[in-house]
């Protein structure tokens, strides 16, 4: 989603589908800049602010300065993962470049990967987004798109969940490499589907929709705050409180069909009380 980061870290087919177990919903922000967090000054606050806000889980992303001081970043990292795990908040690992979909570019991901381990993150969270490769896509940048994600559950010492534009879990198209059937196979089950609408009865329609054509994945529903987009494609404005009432109307449509939460992009522009 961040170009400019080296990041770290952010119609229905006719088919039967029974309510999927509700399991825990949790809600979650993509966190680029993470100077805050990991300044030990400045973490107590942010923490709180992120639970204030009803946050229960992170996407931490890392700028390029920061990874370059890895000696440095590794130990605010190990104090952060212990401070969120006291204050309820869990952290994942946000890589956010999409040259490594390309397969000379690959290699950096897995030094990144080699680089961070041992790190108490939850899982590893990945951000590619094939559409600033060019578009139209060419279905070899989804194959391609596809065999990064296989390196990355090769090497990753967490589970691996991705971000994506819906649009490739529609329906099947003739010609054009079937992304959702190929997931599970390529290590990964967790999808943030990026439906960025202000109109709530759209999103969770589709969202909805697609839980019920891919069974074997598990979704989140990914919205924006961000200033930047179209009014109709942003919640920038809304108030926390509204945030959150609209948080918990998805979690009673959405949840009982095992889809496992709501990701906020991103957390600099989400309302702070």
């Amino acid at each position: 989603m961040r170009s400019i980061l080296l990041a770290l870290l952010l119609v229905v087919q006719p088919v039967m589908l029974q309510a999927a177990p509700s399991g825990k919903w949790s809600q979650a922000s993509y966190v680029w800049d993470s100077e805050a967090l990991l300044d030990p000054e400045q973490r107590p606050a942010e923490l709180e602010a992120l639970r204030s806000a009803g946050m229960d889980k992170i996407y931490l992303g890392l700028k390029a300065a920061q990874i370059k001081d890895l000696a440095t970043t590794r130990q605010r990292l190990e104090q952060l993962l212990q401070d969120a795990k006291r204050s309820g908040v869990q952290v994942s690992l946000l890589l956010g470049d999409p040259s490594w979909i390309e397969p000379q570019e690959r290699h950096q991901l897995t030094d990144l990967l080699t680089k961070l381990k041992g790190l108490a993150f939850i899982s590893l969270h990945l951000d590619l987004e094939v559409e600033q490769l060019g578009v139209p896509v060419p279905d070899q940048h989804l194959k391609d798109w596809l065999e990064t994600l296989r390196m990355a559950a090769r090497e990753s010492p967490w589970p691996v969940e991705i971000s994506s534009h819906h649009r490739w879990f529609a329906e099947k198209k003739a010609g054009q490499t079937c992304v959702p059937c190929a997931l599970p196979d390529a290590g990964v089950r967790q999808v943030s589907l990026m439906i960025y609408t202000r109109n709530p009865k759209n999103s969770a329609q589709l969202a909805e929709q697609i839980a019920r054509r891919w069974p074997d994945l598990q979704f989140r529903l990914a919205q924006s705050t961000e200033p930047q987009l179209e009014a109709t494609e942003s919640w920038a404005g809304a108030s926390t409180e509204q945030l959150q009432h609209q948080n918990s109307a998805w979690r009673d449509q959405l949840q009982p069909l095992g889809i496992a939460g709501i990701d906020w992009q991103a957390w600099q522009d989400f309302p702070k009380r």
